[in-house]
């Protein structure tokens, strides 16, 4: 018999909707930057370029901060994602050419326009174009008190020279590399919480699941107030399927930042595997208004609501969003046959 989330392994019930939504889980890699970095991205413009980059704010409002950006072009009318809780961002699929980028993080910022170039005559191979943003304060913002991001205060600058060269490492795909840099900060300062979480996103990359959890252990502790650590230990634990852990992890951080819409999508999949539909659809739905087309895996986790529910409809109009919004996905020939299957019922 058909099956949306593939084919499952014998077992006398196997259309069993949490067996299937864990198959699920078991055959689509997690990360800690599925909304940004990971790889389900704009359809982008019909190139083979990057434009990939990392937003620093001069101060953090308490309740955190959606950043918005976007990228225009001559031969597109735009296209937008929602910086991940790092502030990285990254436009994929791009022609050579001229891009106009604005970003925008919100009322206490200056909004940032520059051209960025994908100079056409050296472009027959792909590029990768990074690019760090360093926003400003409006002068009238209520966070113009010279008031520094509290996570890195105390921190000595030896040790931030080499997190913020991990960081780089991190955004350029070098995740070994920039763990090695991690290390290096760590053992200058031992109670640096953004380097241990930085660390845990790094080893999750790396398919080192123990050591990640041991990393963002240790963030937590230090840092239990802090967003991006919490985060980070949430989506360790769902790729350990601990889920209920997770839930409460998740459910954490967005009491940090509900602004999230990572942490929404990421809780609504643990609640999947909780068998919690109702509550899942609500998290997922959520992820979708604050995310946009950033979220395109919260889409196909919606199919997977829908399709459990046999609301067959409803199901295919999310799995051809998702494949709108990831159209070179490696699951892509299988969803189109599964809606093929969902329009026929």
């Amino acid at each position: 018999m058909f099956s949306f989330f593939g084919q499952i392994t014998a077992h006398p019930q196997c259309l069993n909707l949490l067996k299937a939504i864990l198959l699920l889980l078991l055959t689509h890699s997690i990360s800690a930057r599925a909304q940004s970095g990971g790889k389900f991205d704009p359809a982008g413009t019909g190139g083979q370029h990057t434009i990939q980059g990392r937003v620093y704010l001069p101060a953090q409002p308490q309740d955190g901060v959606i950043i918005k950006v976007k990228i225009d072009s001559t031969n597109s009318t735009g296209l937008s994602v929602v910086a991940d809780a790092d502030g990285a961002f990254t436009f994929r699929n791009l022609e050579a050419g001229p891009y106009y980028l604005t970003i925008d993080a919100g009322e206490y910022f200056e909004v940032f326009k520059d051209t960025i170039n994908i100079d056409r005559e050296i472009s027959r191979s792909p590029r990768i174009l990074t690019v760090p943003i360093y926003l400003r304060l409006k002068p009238n913002s209520p966070l113009n008190s010279g008031t520094v991001d509290a996570s890195l205060a105390g921190v000595p600058k030896p040790a931030l020279e080499l997190y913020n060269k991990a960081r780089e490492l991190a955004r350029a795909g070098d995740s070994k590399a920039a763990v090695h840099e991690l290390k290096g900060a760590i053992s200058l300062y031992s109670q640096f919480a953004l380097a241990y979480s930085e660390m845990g996103a790094q080893y999750l990359k790396l398919g080192e699941l123990e050591q990640a959890l041991e990393a963002l252990r240790s963030a937590v502790k230090l840092a239990p107030e802090a967003f991006s650590p919490r985060l980070n230990y949430g989506i360790a634990l769902l790729n350990k399927k601990e889920f209920s852990q997770a839930e409460t992890e998740l459910r954490r951080a967005l009491k940090k930042n509900d602004s999230s819409p990572t942490a929404h999508m990421y809780l609504g999949m643990s609640l999947i595997s909780l068998r919690k539909l109702d509550e899942a659809e609500k998290e997922l739905q959520r992820a979708v208004t604050l995310g946009g087309d950033q979220m395109g895996l919260a889409h196909y986790y919606l199919g997977g609501v829908y399709w459990g529910r046999r609301d067959y409809r409803r199901a295919a109009d999310e799995l051809e969003t998702y494949l709108r919004l990831a159209p070179q996905a490696p699951d892509a020939e299988r969803v189109r046959n599964t809606i093929k299957e969902l329009r026929s019922k």
